[in-house]
């Protein structure tokens, strides 16, 4: 029913969400009665529903969990001055993956769809590749039945057989690279944060323009593993120096 009112930013009527859910009228005041209590729901003037202030404070909570250390926001701000790229910290909940966050700067400023949340598209992202690939197959389709795998420009890989096929690179190299994938003229390179058993728990990731991508590739892949290898240590993951694969 969230979910619903939240798809009518105008709001929506008992009627209207009846019809949409396929519940009787009676089920749906009921149930909209509870939300109300709750302050997940509010109704307007003209007997339309919308969300309510609870459902911001939830936001907030969620948002307040991804806060990082401040020793890791200064690794991250170190690597944007070095790259001279906007940085971006990814991490695993549960199945989801989530921008933990984003070292920016008026120079070096994030892409504008990403910020400090639930990630879209993953699959299409160098972060979310990364990730992915820590997974098995089955693993992997169960995260695109449950997100789908829309395309997000002309390039996106949506088809199940391609990613895959994308992955198997990803596991080899320990590096994912996309490019154009996730918006035009732009591409990212994804390095993975490893838990101390080695599992992948998330991925530092750098943005750049496609010129400034193919002229600087080698040294956006430097930073990106090292910047990696330094956020797993600072979490308290000891690991060993990576090694530099061309």
């Amino acid at each position: 029913m969230l979910d619903a009112v939240a798809a009518a930013p105008e709001g929506i009527t008992a009627s209207g969400l009846a019809q949409c859910l396929v519940l009787s009228q009676a089920t749906v005041y009921r149930l909209l009665a509870s939300l109300q209590e709750r302050d997940y729901v509010t109704r307007t003037a003209d007997a339309q529903y919308v969300l309510g202030r609870r459902v911001d404070e939830l936001g907030r909570a969620v948002r307040a969990h991804l806060v990082v250390t401040p020793r890791i926001r200064d690794i991250l701000a170190a690597v944007r001055d070095d790259a001279r790229t906007p940085v971006y910290l990814t991490m695993f909940r549960g199945d989801d993956i989530a921008v933990v966050h984003v070292a920016d700067s008026t120079a070096f400023p994030r892409i504008r769809q990403l910020h400090v949340g639930f990630a879209d598209v993953a699959h299409v992202t160098a972060f979310g590749k990364i990730m992915l690939a820590d997974r098995d197959d089955t693993g992997v389709r169960r995260f695109l039945e449950r997100h789908g795998a829309p395309a997000a420009s002309a390039r996106s890989v949506t088809g199940i057989a391609q990613l895959t096929e994308q992955l198997d690179e990803v596991r080899a190299l320990q590096i994912a690279v996309e490019v154009e994938e996730y918006m035009p003229k732009l591409a990212c390179i994804a390095a993975p944060v490893r838990s101390r058993s080695g599992r992948t728990i998330g991925a530092v990731s750098l943005s750049a323009s496609v010129d400034r991508f193919a002229s600087h590739a080698h040294e956006l892949e430097r930073i990106a593993r090292r910047a990696a290898w330094r956020v797993s240590a600072s979490s308290g993951t000891p690991r060993r120096e990576p090694a530099q694969q061309s």
